[in-house]
């Protein structure tokens, strides 16, 4: 037991440095895609820190179990080489013992990623795409530069003399062509940048209005106190935000056609209901896996370059394996159950060849015991 609690610490740091590592470099990916944003267009950065935070439950379904593959390879390799494992194989510990470690870490992480599937996960999402709302509704004032005229949307120029972190700006510009037949422009002394009926607005102070027809002739000229002016494209006058995207949807209304907002989607939200129930036992496969690629067979360092090359191998197949299953899925309902086999049957396999190595190496010393002279 001391044995098989060294080994499990070991492969858990190893797959807790992992998992960081590549969920780190994810983030980082990410964050570069959206710095321009932040440092030269004045964009919100605690926005855009939680919108980076909120998506990393949807990387761990695929780098903890990747984190966990890695662990028991990398740590099984190192006790190889400083002779632990066959120290331990020799004071006669079968295989299945030796995997107790691996397959303990292989459920510990299975049952986060279960947490993580049916809660973490839509929780957070939600939260993600609500602020990536948010953002993509406000991004004509985010892209504002002092002086600068900017085409904000289609059929909309804006110009601004200054712009202030609380939304305010001076010497407000708009030439607005979104109205067939009719020019509008308006200047203003102060404008307000705001969210109203669900789309970014701007609320003009002390201005005035100025409407001419295509042809370029003088329309209407208008002096106001107050006027509020909506920044949306010329087919678009409410924005609404449809709870469509899967990830932030739960697994029981993703498995009813019922709760689809459309036809369309049914076949891929079932699929991804499947897929987000199978997804965290990927953990446990890659395990298995790992353990079987090990100690399977005699355990020797001459053959240790050729067993990792086949065990990666393995494992890479395996997640292909999950997520082309997910993709036929999609096109094709009745493939629904190679999702689960695609991890099922590699389970079944990797825990066969160790409980089956285990009984040859409890059957191996009673044949070789000589016999006795009567």
């Amino acid at each position: 037991m001391q044995f098989d609690r060294y080994l499990f610490a070991q492969m858990l740091r190893v797959a807790f440095a992992v998992t960081v590592t590549l969920v780190g470099i994810m983030w980082l990916f990410q964050t570069i895609r959206i710095l321009e944003l932040v440092i030269n267009r004045g964009a919100p950065l605690a926005d855009f820190m939680v919108m980076s935070v909120t998506v990393i439950p949807l990387w761990l379904t695929v780098a903890m179990p990747i984190g966990t593959f890695i662990a028991i390879i990398w740590v099984f390799h190192r006790s190889l080489a400083d002779r632990e494992l066959l120290v331990a194989q020799a004071s006669g510990r079968s295989a299945h013992q030796l995997a107790r470690a691996p397959m303990a870490l292989g459920l510990l992480v299975t049952s986060f990623l279960v947490f993580n599937s049916v809660i973490l996960l839509p929780f957070s999402f939600s939260i993600y795409k609500q602020i990536q709302f948010k953002l993509r509704n406000a991004i004509p004032t985010v892209m504002l530069q002092d002086n600068v005229f900017i085409d904000v949307v289609d059929g909309m120029t804006m110009l601004i003399g200054k712009k202030y972190d609380d939304g305010l700006a001076e010497d407000v510009f708009i030439h607005d062509e979104r109205d067939n037949g009719a020019i509008v422009t308006l200047t203003a002394r102060v404008g307000q940048f705001v969210e109203k009926d669900g789309q970014p607005a701007v609320i003009l102070q002390d201005g005035q209005r100025v409407e001419l027809t295509d042809a370029g002739n003088a329309g209407a000229t208008l002096l106001f106190d107050t006027h509020t002016v909506f920044i949306t494209p010329r087919e678009r006058r409410q924005a609404t935000r449809m709870p469509i995207e899967m990830n932030e949807d739960k697994i029981r209304n993703l498995l009813d056609p019922a709760t689809s907002p459309s036809p369309g989607y049914v076949d891929q939200r079932v699929a991804e209901g499947h897929y987000r129930i199978v997804s965290p036992m990927l953990a446990l496969a890659l395990g298995l896996v790992a353990s079987a690629g090990v100690l399977f067979g005699q355990i020797r360092q001459s053959t240790w370059s050729r067993r990792t090359i086949v065990t990666l191998a393995v494992g890479v197949a395996c997640i292909a394996a999950l997520v082309s299953s997910r993709s036929l899925a999609t096109q094709i309902s009745e493939f629904r159950i190679l999702i689960y086999l695609s991890t099922i049957v590699p389970v079944a396999i990797a825990y066969g060849m160790i409980a089956w190595q285990a009984f040859r190496g409890q059957q191996m010393p009673a044949t070789r015991q000589p016999r006795v002279a009567t």
